[in-house]
């Protein structure tokens, strides 16, 4: 007999539902609060759990799932509505689909990089939205990204997916990481630095890292301070992670370049400076809008063959992991 398996909305992707079906009892009910996954949750030993907003997973769920074994997210985090950590410390299983976002959210960086190194944002909207009809000699000489150096702040999915790509480009890489040694850098063709040396010391920034209490404005006045002329500052992780005040000063006062996905307040404010700098290309939280992305169904499918083995899956969650990850 399969083990069942509850899916809290629709699996859309008919070839991954199909080798889900094959090793377990699927029912598919869209439930929207914890309080009615709590009352369905009996008897079920694994649960899939898309994206929302509120709460879907919380400890009444867990306490009234008396055979859950497992707790499987669509989406490339956990925190945001599921109690990964006391799932965890109860000893379920907890895993995602954060390997479906790693080319996707890397390719986008990398976009915003090019783009806003080569000004192209600036010459589409001097050209379309009322600035110089034919701006060709507006700005400087612009650079390519051949050679330059390179941080990458936080060093999970995300910024490995975004170092193996830049290495395309240039071997001047560096991360900043509490979670990898000196040593491990270096073997991986990399320098590990601290976070103001490596403001200090890039001409690329890039913040990938974790969203948590720890890392709130983990970025702010000293940061913006150490860089360099003409260097470059991307965040494609969280906005809360980023003094953001102190970065509109910093981008107000001094030759410094921002490429912006996410905000400390989303959407971002109608009146916001950000909106007026030519110094800043920015974009509305869409990093994660490839149709790559939908490539979710069938990595959590392989998650949930590899369980119905008996193996771990990849993605399954450590407490240390749980606690580091993004909360929303």
């Amino acid at each position: 007999m399969k083990p069942k398996l509850l899916s809290l909305a629709p699996i859309a992707d008919p070839a991954a539902k199909a080798r889900i079906e094959a090793v377990f009892d699927v029912t598919e009910q869209t439930l929207t609060t914890a309080a009615d996954v709590a009352a369905a949750i009996p008897g079920y030993e694994a649960v899939v759990v898309p994206f929302t907003s509120q709460m879907l997973v919380d400890e009444a769920v867990l306490a009234a799932g008396k055979d859950l074994k497992l707790i499987a997210s669509t989406y490339g985090g956990t925190r945001q509505n599921i109690a990964d950590i006391q799932a965890i410390e109860k000893g379920l299983t907890v895993i995602h689909t954060g390997a479906s976002r790693e080319r996707p959210m890397a390719e986008y960086t990398l976009g915003l990089v090019l783009a806003s190194m080569l000004r192209i944002a600036s010459y589409h909207a001097d050209m379309t939205l009322g600035g110089e009809a034919w701006p060709r000699f507006k700005y400087p000489r612009t650079r390519i990204l051949r050679d330059r150096s390179v941080a990458v702040v936080g060093y999970g999915r995300i910024g490995k997916a975004i170092v193996d790509l830049f290495r395309c480009f240039t071997d001047k890489l560096a991360v900043v990481s509490k979670h990898m040694s000196a040593e491990d850098a270096a073997a991986a063709g990399l320098v590990k630095q601290e976070l103001n040396e490596a403001f200090a010391k890039n001409e690329i920034i890039i913040l990938a890292g974790g969203s948590n209490a720890e890392t709130f404005h983990m970025v702010g006045a000293p940061q913006f301070a150490a860089m360099q002329d003409g260097a470059l500052f991307v965040n494609i992780a969280r906005g809360k992670m980023v003094d953001q005040a102190a970065m509109i000063a910093a981008a107000q006062s001094r030759n410094i370049f921002l490429a912006l996905d996410v905000f400390e307040n989303e959407p971002l404010e109608a009146d916001s400076p950000l909106r007026t700098r030519s110094n800043a290309l920015i974009t509305p939280h869409r990093a994660n809008n490839s149709i790559e992305f939908e490539e979710r169904w069938e990595c959590l499918a392989g998650q949930l063959e590899a369980y119905a083995r008996g193996e771990t899956p990849e993605s399954a969650l450590t407490l240390e992991r749980a606690r580091v990850m993004s909360e929303s």
